[in-house]
């Protein structure tokens, strides 16, 4: 989508000029609804000495193209705009169609009601796929407002309801689909069937919540066990097993959702199989130290944590020493507040690592452990040539709370003009001296220095 800049700069290339008409009347045919609306309303803006379009008397329309009487029915002169959409009401095409339906917005109620009159009476599937969307936008407005529900009308009535609507379903603009999948649902001219049948092509995920909650709502138990448990959405899952009891769910589907991906099918899941006599702890355990994919090991261990079972710190350790990715990010995220001293090196090389996720677990278990290293171990990040291993030694320093954040962000430079100093206590004599030190050092535009040093307790 362009920017109001971009809009006014190709408005303003239009006088005249074939390359640049030619490149507007792609650019009017191909443009969303809402950018057609935001391109009408930035032509008329009237904050100008002289309109983007020009001058009102300098416009010629006799004998001219679609595109010319598009651009000329957005200027700001009411009289111009008249005269263009009569012209556009003798042309066909898409930029005439689109051109029509916008103006049935239009301030002024003669421009309003022939462009209105005009846009009515076409009502084959071909322009509706140009007008619809505008005027489903337009509907949301005050002028106009009601020439959406009439045109819908007269498609009805030129062409079959099942037809229209199922033409309406398969427009490209998103806003239509998901209306016309709604009303489709509300009166009856989709059902539970059809809602199966849609699901596992749709891609938009509006249309496709519509379609889980039809099923849902009155598709028989058998049918959403089929249909929603095995759906590609973790939503379709988590409904399927809301809306299905213990008793009408199968053991090993549920067994298989205890290792979903999603966090929220996996509790339903949990939920499922305790109200089933079952103990989720035996399969995460049993699936864990398994031979299975180490994505699926790493979920069942996930699942471990999420009901707070014990799992062996060696085996937490293993997994995060592990060569596979996914065993690795569930075994640090499993060490937090479980490591030693003796494993601070491997962390700090992690953190200093290729993947941000890895060292971003790495750092959180070195955060929740801030006893087990010191200012002095940060050096390796600190010093590294690497700027995005810097930050990470700066948000680890920073983790420390207090007056070490003020020292951290001091060294960084990162948040110099905007420092949260601590209020209620005082730093330690070690960082009082640190605080000095970098003052004296650093130029800090812009920065209070007097505040800092007053709250640090220096002498200013």
């Amino acid at each position: 989508m362009r920017t109001p800049a971009q809009i006014r700069e190709q408005l303003s290339l239009v006088a005249g000029r074939q390359v640049e008409l030619a490149e507007t009347e792609a650019w009017l045919a191909s443009a969303t609804a809402r950018e057609l609306l935001r391109i009408d309303h930035y032509a008329r803006q009237a904050r100008y000495p002289v309109p983007l379009l020009g001058q009102a008397k300098d416009w010629k329309l006799g004998n001219t193209t679609p595109v010319v009487a598009a651009l000329a029915s957005m200027h700001p002169d009411g009289r111009l705009r008249e005269q263009a959409v009569r012209v556009l009401c003798t042309l066909e095409g898409a930029v005439s169609d689109r051109a029509l339906a916008v103006r049935v917005t239009d301030h002024v109620e003669v421009v309003r009601e022939m462009a209105e009159e005009e846009v009515l009476r076409r009502t084959t599937l071909a322009q509706a796929e140009r007008i619809v969307p505008l005027l489903q936008r337009i509907s949301q407005r005050g002028r106009g407002s009601q020439v959406h529900a009439r045109y819908l009308q007269a498609l009805v009535a030129a062409h079959d309801e099942t037809s229209v609507w199922a033409c309406l379903r398969n427009f490209d603009d998103f806003d239509v689909r998901r209306s016309a999948f709604r009303h489709s649902f509300e009166t009856g001219l989709l059902g539970s069937a059809d809602a199966v049948r849609l699901l596992p092509r749709e891609r938009d995920q509006v249309v496709r919540r519509k379609l889980i909650q039809v099923i849902a709502e009155t598709a028989t138990p058998e049918v959403i066990a089929e249909t929603l448990l095995r759906g590609r959405s973790a939503e379709s899952r988590v409904l399927g097993l809301v809306k299905l009891t213990a008793a009408q769910l199968d053991p090993v589907a549920v067994e298989e959702l205890l290792v979903d991906r999603s966090v929220l099918v996996r509790l339903w899941a949990r939920l499922r199989w305790q109200e089933m006599g079952r103990d989720p702890v035996e399969v995460y355990a049993a699936v864990a130290r398994s031979a299975a994919k180490p994505a699926v090991r790493a979920r069942a261990y996930a699942g471990l944590a999420e009901i707070r079972a014990e799992v062996d710190r060696a085996e937490i350790v293993e997994l995060a020493r592990s060569a596979d990715l996914a065993l690795k990010k569930t075994g640090l995220s499993l060490l937090r507040g479980k490591a030693v001293a003796a494993e601070v090196p491997w962390l700090l090389r992690e953190m200093a690592g290729e993947d941000s996720r890895v060292a971003r677990l790495a750092g959180d278990v070195l955060s929740s452990s801030p006893q087990l290293w010191s200012l002095a171990d940060l050096a390796v990040l600190k010093e590294s040539e690497d700027v995005v291993v810097q930050r990470r030694g700066w948000w680890l320093h920073r983790s420390l709370g207090g007056w070490e954040a003020v020292i951290a962000d001091l060294e960084s430079g990162a948040f110099r003009d905007r420092l949260e100093l601590p209020m209620y206590f005082r730093p330690t004599a070690a960082q009082q001296r640190r605080i000095a030190d970098l003052l004296d050092a650093l130029s800090l535009s812009g920065v209070p220095v007097s505040g800092i040093a007053f709250a640090a307790g220096l002498p200013t």
